[in-house]
């Protein structure tokens, strides 16, 4: 009776470490979701402002490449919800992976906005690497 009790408790103790060695391997995904104050357009992105933790305003430029088909690590979404404008900041194993920037399907609403074509505005938009800065 012994030995059938030890090979039971054998297996499930094996199903628990194989369960856990996959489950370790797989990524960690999680999403941040920002209320937004404002959303400014431009030909080279978006500029968007929102408020960090702290209740400061907090600005953050999201370049327009990075919505092309082959970059994909930030997505636009029009919406007629009343939360919008918001993003969601996605990670992965604690890394930015991508955003989704839910905005107002109508471009005349308050929350829209408009960045003059100057060469220091370009400027801003081109600094930005490949990870999105979000202070929380």
């Amino acid at each position: 009776m012994k030995k059938p009790v030890a090979i039971f408790v054998s297996l499930v103790l094996l199903i628990l470490v194989l369960a856990a060695q996959a489950s370790a391997d797989e990524p960690r995904l999680y999403v941040r979701t920002i209320p937004l104050e404002r959303v400014y357009t431009h030909s080279a992105g978006y500029k968007v402002v929102y408020r960090s933790s702290r209740l400061e305003t907090v600005e953050t430029y999201i370049p327009a490449r990075w919505f092309e088909q082959g970059a994909g690590i930030g997505e636009l979404v029009f919406t007629q919800r009343r939360a919008a404008p918001y993003m969601q900041v996605h990670y992965k194993n604690g890394e930015f992976s991508h955003v989704r920037l839910f905005v107002r399907s109508n471009t005349a609403h308050p929350s829209w906005g408009l960045l003059p074509n100057r060469p220091e505005v370009r400027e801003r938009f081109d600094e930005v690497g490949d990870t999105l800065r979000v202070r929380y």
